[in-house]
């Protein structure tokens, strides 16, 4: 099956995961970047204060990445072991 010309299996998200694969690194690698350049995405933390700006430091890069990009984590994990499950198979019938 082919969706405007781009070839579809039985594993969707791992479909999408290749469509954005190099947006996907580019931006990672950016926020990698900005992590070592001491420079993080935090948010205002309804806390205890001690004289500092409480912040919640929010530096899951590939779980944001996998969210922008709308690809279900849990989804692709459970592809993941469908496929090893098929090479699985595919070695014993060559043994």
């Amino acid at each position: 099956m082919s969706n405007q010309g781009d070839q579809m299996t039985d594993y969707p998200e791992h479909d999408k995961l290749h469509k954005i694969a190099d947006k996907s690194q580019t931006i990672g690698e950016f926020m990698d970047w900005l992590g070592e350049q001491g420079l993080f995405l935090a948010t205002y933390s309804d806390g205890y204060y001690d004289g500092n700006i409480p912040l919640r430091i929010s530096m899951d890069i590939p779980g944001r990445l996998a969210e922008y990009f709308d690809i279900n984590q849990k989804a692709l994990e459970r592809e993941k072991i469908m496929m090893l499950g098929e090479q699985r198979r595919m070695l014993e019938r060559q043994t």
